[in-house]
């Protein structure tokens, strides 16, 4: 797991997976579950908004997913901490 922060509004996340769609879309998943398949994550795609997604519908999509944060670049406008 992976703090994430926001640089224009200094919220701070805690990410614990990153997954990528085929169209290239990046789903940085925090620790934040309501259920086991809705989760909250920052996503960077035509925008990079923080929002509520559901696992089930991206994994048909998922080209790459990993827990291993220590090499991935954070969200467009967020830095790690």
């Amino acid at each position: 797991m992976r703090q994430m922060k926001n640089k224009s509004y200094g919220t701070i996340v805690n990410v614990k997976e990153l997954a990528i769609t085929r169209n290239f879309w990046e789903y940085f998943i925090t620790d934040e579950a309501f259920t086991d398949d809705i989760v909250c994550a920052v996503v960077s795609g035509f925008e990079c908004e923080m929002g509520d997604i559901s696992l089930s519908e991206i994994k048909p999509h998922v080209i790459t997913r990993t827990s291993d944060l220590m090499e991935a670049m954070p969200a467009p406008g967020w830095e790690w901490v």
